[in-house]
């Protein structure tokens, strides 16, 4: 889910984050012992850190002076590196108007990371998210993969590594980042700004706490429960579905379809387990309307449902219309699911 919000997580000099410290000191270790690899792809769920981690270590790796294993932050590379203009680290992500990284950019890079480095050390390119390299700008890396220049080290930053080219893939070591437990992910949170939502938008985020960080200033986050209301209506047949489509369309697409997605999620959950069992809900402080919206409805349905629902979070990252999309969402759960209908829940009634 990209969505951008106004949240302060930490910059690239406070990592590692807590549940960073291992893999830290793994990718430390081999830099300092010469046995750096030339790419590294760093997977992970969104919001977990992966993109602070991989400029806090091009940092590191381009420190002159490191001290602790941390760049100083003082040295000239350190100073440049924090300005964003150091001449021998390079950034690459999707173009504004774009929804890929393009080959002509890979290209690019290519050529620059052939020249000499200007600081005489590393030369280290960032590429996030790196899965969303269309297939020319993936075979076009494969040759700065394959035959990289002496002294280059490629960061692969991907929420979503399963879509990366294998020829891509196999020529990178792999940092997997574990996700902190939830108690661990609300005390760090809490520690930045102390709320007692943490937890909904910690399951919002899937986990993540950065993207947390980011979902919390957002206004439908806080007003989530007004878009479940509008579930409600339009089972009740007192709400429009295409009026509440065009609503909706005014909003982050990904964000609109995750809270759609931990709603039904939810249900799945309240429906095999009881609806009074579940402790865990995402949406925990909207039990009453899931209780509510759970009659009716059939729990294959509801699978159904919410593969549709994953359908559309990757047709989001596409040109598609928006609209659209939510007007069809919209209309199948104002009809109760009928046409994605199966055997009747079993455990409807708790």
């Amino acid at each position: 889910m990209a969505v951008t919000g106004t949240g302060a997580p930490p910059d690239w000099q406070a990592v590692p984050l807590p549940w960073q410290t291992a893999l830290w000191q793994r990718a430390g270790a081999w830099l300092q012992s010469g046995r750096l690899p030339h790419a590294l792809l760093l997977t992970g769920v969104a919001g977990s850190g992966k993109q602070l981690f991989a400029s806090a270590f091009a940092a590191l790796a381009l420190c002159r002076q490191p001290a602790d294993g941390q760049a100083c932050g003082q040295c000239p590379s350190c100073r440049q590196f924090a300005a964003g203009v150091h001449p021998d680290y390079h950034f690459v992500t999707i173009p504004e108007d774009k929804t890929a990284i393009l080959v002509d950019q890979i290209r690019a890079l290519g050529a620059t990371l052939a020249l000499t480095s200007l600081h005489g050390g590393r030369k280290i390119a960032v590429l996030s998210p790196a899965d969303a390299m269309n297939s020319n700008a993936a075979n076009s890396l494969l040759k700065t993969l394959e035959e990289p220049a002496p002294g280059t080290l490629l960061l692969l930053v991907s929420a979503q590594a399963a879509h990366l080219a294998a020829t891509v893939r196999s020529r990178c070591q792999k940092l997997a980042m574990t996700t902190p437990s939830v108690p661990d992910a609300l005390a760090w949170l809490n520690g930045v700004e102390s709320r007692s939502d943490w937890p909904a938008l910690l399951g919002i985020a899937g986990g993540g706490p950065l993207l947390a960080l980011q979902l919390a200033p957002l206004r439908l986050v806080r007003e989530r429960l007004d878009l479940y209301r509008m579930l409600a209506e339009l089972r009740s047949n007192t709400r429009n579905p295409l009026q509440s489509a065009a609503e909706l369309a005014r909003e982050p697409l990904p964000l609109v379809l995750r809270l759609l997605q931990t709603w039904v999620m939810d249900l799945v959950c309240m429906a095999t387990s009881g609806q009074a069992a579940p402790a865990a809900l995402i949406n925990a402080d909207a039990r009453s309307q899931l209780q509510s919206a759970l009659p009716g409805l059939h729990l294959r349905a509801l699978h159904a449902y919410l593969g549709r629902l994953n359908r559309a979070v990757m047709l989001a990252a596409t040109p598609v219309n928006g609209q659209l999309l939510l007007e069809d969402l919209l209309l199948q759960w104002a009809d109760g699911l009928q046409c994605l209908n199966a055997a009747p829940l079993a455990a409807a009634g708790g």
